[in-house]
């Protein structure tokens, strides 16, 4: 390893704002579209060695929060935080001969960087998908003959609306993750019908936590969907049940010494939990004076109970 984290910066973003990015990043080596296209080509000459700074904890990854409410922030990934994400979801080598997975969502998300990183771990042929589109994403399923993919929700209705009410006709496709943001109810239910032969599952995580954090399984899809049992069913909105490594604690607060209504909030601790980027003031977590901390509000998930 060269030692050098990792940056990827959304290409969509206005000029002014990836200026202001690479600005933190004073000295780093900036690779552009062209750039990537280049390192196709054999190079005539060879790269001379790099020697690896000193770190006993280093860097692999600073990715950048959306900035929807303040200026984009970078978590801080390292090594050992995507490690421990790996090794405890993937089994090395699992993947069979004819494997392939889809990739459509973009590496500077951590959905996207994830799904790299265990699909090559899993030792996968990795398709990619370099702008989404519904009908596109749908060819490439079934001219990639692809057998494990992952969307947003966003992703998943177009892609949904896009094949209707009938059979979507991808019979290699036997896993589809989806994560990112909240699932709409009507897309999923939808979803399920047209994937009959798809495994669903529910990747429920953030940035800060390296990706999943919780999963919920495609035996808990099928049984929610055919249940005429209402909790059964609820359990579509659940983000399942926490991955090897992580706990939960649900925590009740009481608002003040009033019998005001009580609010339950999951919090999870274990080996891959982040901080933000330690070097601006503006980049740091508040303090959280001693209490645990929790999801951000967009982000709050509830845990389903494991079956009786």
């Amino acid at each position: 390893m060269a030692g050098v984290p990792f940056v990827p910066l959304n290409y969509r973003l206005g000029e002014r704002q990836l200026s202001d990015l690479l600005a933190r990043h004073p000295g780093a080596l900036v690779l552009r579209q062209a750039d990537l296209d280049g390192l196709l080509s054999p190079s005539a000459e060879p790269a001379g060695g790099v020697e690896p700074p000193a770190d006993e904890d280093p860097v692999a990854v600073l990715l950048y929060t959306s900035g929807t409410t303040a200026a984009p922030k970078a978590a801080v990934l390292r090594h050992r935080h995507l490690l421990a994400y790996v090794w405890n979801t993937v089994e090395f080598g699992s993947a069979a001969d004819g494997d392939a997975a889809l990739v459509a969502v973009p590496p500077y998300h951590v959905a996207g960087l994830a799904n790299l990183l265990t699909n090559l771990y899993a030792g996968r042929r990795l398709v990619y998908l370099t702008a989404f589109d519904p009908g596109e994403w749908l060819a490439t399923v079934r001219r990639e003959r692809v057998t494990h993919a992952l969307l947003v929700p966003t992703m998943l209705a177009r892609v949904v609306a896009e094949v209707g009410d009938a059979d979507a006709g991808t019979p290699t496709l036997r896993s589809l993750a989806y994560g990112g943001a909240r699932m709409p109810r009507p897309v999923l239910e939808q979803a399920l019908r047209v994937f009959p032969d798809t495994g669903f599952v529910n990747a429920y995580g953030l940035t800060e936590t390296a990706s999943s954090i919780a999963v919920l399984s495609p035996d808990d899809h099928r049984a929610a969907l055919t249940s005429s049992d209402p909790a059964v069913r609820d359990r579509l909105g659940s983000v399942g049940r926490a991955l090897p490594g992580i706990e939960f604690q649900i925590l009740v607060r009481h608002q003040g010494s009033r019998p005001a209504r009580r609010r339950r909030l999951p919090v999870h601790r274990g080996t891959r939990r982040r901080h933000h980027h330690p070097r601006r003031r503006e980049h740091r977590p508040r303090r959280n004076r001693g209490r645990p901390a929790r999801p951000p509000r967009r982000q709050r998930g509830r845990r389903d109970r494991p079956a009786r």
